[in-house]
């Protein structure tokens, strides 16, 4: 039969008194699914818990991983920046040592050269002896060398009054350059009416046989009858020796006698 809506009332009525009513009414009126639903709804919140819990953790330790690494990074920038410190520390200590061996270097080629200066005026002031050695010696072998006659060095007395007798004339009316004066030849020598004009050298060069020649030249201006001759123990160079002969230079260079050198002796 149909059911009211006063039997619905008393209905409503008793269940909200009894309990246990709504229980079974509920348990006849919803399906199983509903039924099941607020504890799903239960479970469901149980394991959103327990995953909001697990990402709770994890996010924690992600959030510590991260402070990790940003120590990490903050570590690594300090260190990068003592690197590059101590990067142009080291660039700093290259160039100066760059510069200390450029400062180095300018010092051992001014030593080399200090050196080479020294060896060169070694070298020159034993050439000068040797030079003058064996000017000496030549001076005091003159008589032997010319087979006779009389002369000397241009600065002894007797070879000086005879030189300035004979240029007397050039003497008041010209002054002489070093190279064409006799009075700075190395020996002058006088033999049956000639007068030789030497330059003695170790090593007889072209400037040796320009000085002899020019400065024979000189005394044959004067009125004298003068040859230029040189003496030495050899020749600087061929040229040298050719220049004599051309200019008509008479030598005595080591055992190399001038057919000229041979007849002033033979005088």
């Amino acid at each position: 039969m149909p059911f009211t809506v006063t039997e619905l009332r008393d209905l409503i009525r008793l269940v909200e008194e009894q309990p246990e009513w709504r229980a079974e009414l509920r348990r006849l009126v919803l399906t199983d699914e509903l039924l099941a639903l607020p504890e799903q709804i239960a479970s469901l919140r149980r394991d959103t818990e327990q995953r909001f819990q697990q990402l709770a953790v994890q996010l924690a330790g992600l959030t510590a991983s991260q402070v990790r690494t940003e120590e990490r990074l903050a570590e690594l920038s300090q260190a990068q920046v003592r690197t590059e410190e101590r990067i142009g520390e080291l660039t700093a200590a290259q160039a100066r040592l760059e510069e200390q061996m450029v400062v180095l270097s300018q010092a051992q080629v001014r030593t080399e050269e200090g050196l080479r200066s020294l060896i060169n005026w070694q070298r020159g002031e034993a050439g000068r002896r040797d030079g003058e050695r064996y000017e000496r010696e030549t001076l005091r072998r003159a008589p032997v060398l010319f087979n006779g006659g009389q002369g000397g060095a241009p600065d002894h007395p007797d070879v000086q009054r005879r030189l300035t007798v004979q240029l007397g004339p050039l003497l008041a009316g010209d002054m002489l350059d070093a190279e064409n004066d006799p009075f700075l030849a190395d020996l002058v020598w006088w033999k049956d009416g000639q007068v030789a004009v030497v330059e003695v050298s170790v090593q007889v060069d072209r400037q040796d046989v320009i000085r002899a020649e020019r400065r024979a030249a000189t005394l044959r201006r004067s009125g004298a009858q003068a040859c230029a001759l040189v003496i030495g123990e050899q020749w600087a160079t061929p040229e040298a020796r050719e220049l004599a002969r051309t200019r008509q230079v008479a030598w005595k260079v080591g055992e190399d006698l001038s057919e000229d050198f041979l007849a002033f002796r033979r005088r």
